[in-house]
């Protein structure tokens, strides 16, 4: 039996378009009757629905000429494909879990607004970007930057907050972070090991609290001076009411920074 093109692209749910281009890449053949009609048979159907497959697949035209030109080459190809798949499930899974988790993050700075919890902060492993607004620019340390960024799953972006005494005033240090739990878990390890641009915040009690500061004011550079006189201030007399000192740096992870404000938790580390 010969089907017209308008009648086989009807049975596969394609356009004539469609089936012309598939044939212009050597695809699927027809053929010509005196008035130049394509024609296609029982058998083109099959061909064709077995092209649509692979395409909804990810198959490219190439990919799926050099199986139709060599019987033997299909088992391969399609092993490459399930191969490049799986890796990108693998990453969509990663976006999906860091997705998630800067949910839970917007959420915890949600409730505690104008509150206070104290609990463990996960161990971070971090890289810095910069230190009081003058950018690192050294190659393994923009490379290791690169790396967090596109690898990991749940980076945070973090400013450390570093006391100078001498000074009297905060260094704000800004990078990304990795939970330790996760590059264990994703097999990271590589990352880190013999990379002197790496730092460790352990895993230590902290006042958590949020801070919010308006997009205008973190671009007039004003933005570390409010955090500090403002939020931590007010945080280092709840601390001094519960006979609590502060044991540590303390830890800014941004949740958010579109719209009018940028949300941040604070994690300041506590001990009695």
């Amino acid at each position: 039996m010969k089907f017209l093109i308008n009648e086989i692209a009807k049975i596969i749910g394609v356009t004539t378009n469609t089936i012309r281009r598939y044939e212009n890449n050597g695809l699927i053949k027809s053929e010509r009757d005196p008035s130049n009609y394509r024609w296609y048979k029982s058998y083109d159907i099959s061909k064709l629905a077995m092209i649509r497959l692979y395409r909804k697949c990810g198959f490219t035209h190439d990919e799926i000429k050099a199986m139709t030109e060599d019987r033997s080459r299909v088992k391969d190809i399609c092993a490459n494909k399930l191969e490049t798949m799986d890796k990108q499930l693998e990453r969509i899974a990663r976006l999906r879990h860091w997705l998630k988790d800067n949910i839970q993050l917007m959420n915890t700075a949600e409730l505690l607004k104008d509150n206070y919890v104290i609990m463990k902060c996960p161990a971070l492993y971090y890289v810095l970007y910069s230190v009081d607004d003058m950018i690192l620019k050294e190659k393994k340390r923009l490379d290791t930057i690169n790396c967090f960024m596109y690898e990991a799953p749940e980076v945070q972006l973090i400013n450390i907050l570093k006391r100078d005494e001498e000074k009297g005033r905060y260094i704000s240090c800004s990078g990304w972070a990795i939970k330790e739990i996760d590059i264990k878990k994703f097999n990271l390890g590589d990352i880190i090991e013999n990379n002197e641009y790496i730092g460790y915040y352990p895993s230590i009690s902290c006042l958590y609290c949020t801070a919010e500061i308006s997009e205008r004011d973190m671009y007039s550079g004003k933005g570390n001076d409010i955090l500090c006189s403002e939020v931590i201030e007010r945080a280092y007399d709840y601390l001094g009411k519960n006979n609590y000192r502060v044991n540590g740096d303390i830890m800014e992870i941004v949740v958010n920074s579109f719209g009018e404000k940028v949300s941040a938790l604070i994690c300041i580390p506590i001990a009695r």
